[in-house]
């Protein structure tokens, strides 16, 4: 069964993320495994469990640039001629399988900047598979056939995405936007002074201060209930965490009214005019700031595990440590490079009682059912810890140590943890 951390997790994600099934391809020819319009935690356990013994299983993830963009038309051709040069090592090579590429190729051909989201199938014409998404998030463009689907990429991206609330504010108005996966979109209305109250007028009494502290006190208002609407977001998970944008001079007063929880949740501010503001610079700017945060946390993420790998406590690094750590049911957080490594570190994985062993096996030594082995060592991995309450995270920025395609952050070990060990 799958954990409820894992599900409310993975369902908060998907839910905000547009990942939409093209409901076209529901009946044409049968190829698809029934209908979803979006993509579940139970359907991505269905594409987990997906096998094809000829390996003609394709995945797909082409991040299409926007039309303005320099490099729009030579895209699609780079992806072509990728396409093509990934189909000639197919084993099947079959009629269906060309159906397949010259669906995907055509796809390509109109996407035509897809709005900034990533296009990601999955397809294999022998067992009349056709899945396809439009999901945010940074993935380039990646080709792969083989006996599995490549899922690693797509469940990390969707763990460890945030939704992130940019609050735009002067001292008269204030814009709510919401910028997840590189996608901005305004998440609330402009807030402005309440209405039936008229604006303070100091022509002629400049020098009133009656007149002044009211003006201040209406500005203290504006801030406040500013500040109560994203309290009120926050609570209700609208948002994991905060950018402010704001001229310099206003950021103390903001600061002021924000609650202490929410001043936590603040991953930075930037200097701008919120009234003059484009999506286009709010995102530019803001994005700058998260991915600083992410380089930053994931710089501590592996120096916590190397720290943890050398004094012996809880951290592991290398394909054998982190294999035997998950039979163990000892990791929190599962570790791989962005840069996928295939071949050399090949893992077989159980799909009876989901025992792993490094390297090709036929059968499983726990309980005698054929073995499925993967040439990309994360997909194994990943399918073992679906259902563990197992956080996965692909390296953007960091390394690990040359040799090491996978490390992991443990909750506790079990040969110290008896206790914990039992419970687990």
């Amino acid at each position: 069964m799958i954990s409820q951390r894992i599900e409310q997790q993975d369902q908060k994600l998907i839910k905000g993320s547009a990942i939409n099934l093209d409901r076209s391809t529901e009946t044409e020819r049968g190829r698809c495994l029934g209908p979803r319009s979006e993509l579940t935690v139970e359907e991505f356990r269905r594409l987990a469990e997906f096998w094809s013994e000829k390996g003609d299983a394709i995945s797909f993830y082409f991040q299409a640039p926007l039309s303005a963009e320099k490099a729009h038309h030579q895209e699609p051709i780079l992806a072509k001629e990728k396409i093509q040069q990934k189909f000639r090592t197919l084993q099947g090579n079959g009629s269906t399988d060309r159906e397949d590429i010259a669906r995907i190729l055509d796809t390509v051909a109109s996407l035509k900047g897809n709005h900034r989201m990533t296009k990601v199938i999955f397809a294999c014409g022998g067992q009349k598979l056709w899945r396809e998404y439009d999901v945010p998030g940074d993935f380039g463009i990646r080709l792969e056939a083989g006996q599995s689907l490549a899922l690693a990429p797509l469940l990390a991206e969707q763990q460890s995405r945030k939704r992130y609330s940019i609050a735009l504010a002067d001292r008269n108005r204030a814009r709510l936007l919401l910028l997840e996966g590189r996608q901005i979109v305004e998440q609330d209305p402009v807030v402005e002074e309440e209405e039936g109250q008229e604006k303070i007028r100091t022509t002629g009494a400049r020098k009133s201060v009656h007149l002044e502290r009211q003006k201040e006190e209406r500005v203290r208002q504006h801030f406040t209930h500013l500040a109560h609407r994203l309290l009120t977001l926050y609570e209700h998970r609208e948002f994991d965490a905060l950018i402010v944008g704001c001229r310099s001079e206003m950021w103390p007063e903001i600061e002021a009214n924000l609650h202490p929880e929410l001043k936590r949740a603040v991953a930075g501010r930037f200097t701008i005019d919120p009234g003059l503001a484009t999506h286009g610079e709010v995102a530019s700017k803001a994005q700058a700031i998260i991915d600083e945060r992410d380089q930053s946390e994931e710089k501590s993420l592996m120096e916590r595990i190397a720290e943890s790998v050398a004094s012996d406590k809880l951290g592991a690094m290398g394909l054998d440590a982190v294999i035997q750590a998950l039979e163990k049911r000892e990791v929190g957080t599962l570790v791989f490079p962005q840069v996928r490594n295939s071949g050399s570190h090949a893992v077989a994985l159980c799909s009876n009682c989901g025992h792993l062993e490094q390297g090709s096996r036929r059968k499983c030594d726990l309980c005698g059912v054929e073995m499925r082995n993967f040439d990309c060592a994360e997909e194994a991995l990943l399918r073992h810890a679906l259902g563990r309450s197992i956080e996965m995270r692909m390296l953007k920025y960091a390394t690990l140590l040359p040799g090491h395609v996978a490390a992991a952050r443990l909750r506790f070990r079990a040969d110290r943890n008896s206790s914990m060990a039992f419970a687990s």
